[in-house]
């Protein structure tokens, strides 16, 4: 069946940005092994970021399509304009870039395995727990990213839905 047209694709929300993340994943005890930070995914990336303009530059830029949500908007990290960030000892004499991000209004975790599940914001903390096929879902969660491990030896599915 063709998709309906005219009006196919929706326009983008106004005045909101819709970020739309999904993820499969097979759990292991560890977090590291299933973390997402949410502007990774395409899909869920509503930021065209800005040209980038070299210090001391005059030079006519142009910003491109703006009729999609929220855009142009955010910058881009250039390592010759800024220190590349690092966790370890970053050096306290160089300006640090910051890494892009977006947030989630909501996010949806369903554990379809046999393991529960465990879920962290920021990779250390234990902030949800998921049992065996059941689901949550966080309104009005704003969050950056998420990261699930397998409580139990065995790996175990789920699948994180964020919008």
């Amino acid at each position: 069946m063709p998709f309906p047209s005219p009006g196919w694709p929706p326009r983008p929300a106004s005045g909101r940005r819709s970020i739309r993340f999904y993820a499969a994943a097979t759990c292991t005890t560890a977090f590291g092994d299933n973390a997402w930070l949410f502007y990774q995914d395409v899909g869920a990336n509503t930021i065209d970021p800005l040209p980038y303009v070299a210090p001391g530059s005059t030079a006519a830029v142009s910003v491109g399509n703006i009729n999609r949500a929220g855009s142009p908007m955010g910058g881009r990290q250039i390592f010759e304009d800024a220190a590349p960030r690092t966790h370890e000892n970053p050096p306290a004499t160089q300006e640090q870039a910051n890494y892009p991000q977006i947030w989630s209004g909501s996010i949806r975790v369903y554990n379809a395995g046999a393991e529960d599940v465990e879920i962290s914001f920021d990779g250390t903390n234990v902030h949800g727990y998921i049992a065996a096929g059941q689901s949550v879902t966080y309104k009005d969660r704003f969050e950056a990213g998420i990261c699930v491990r397998a409580v139990g030896a065995g790996a175990t599915t789920c699948y994180v839905e964020a919008w």
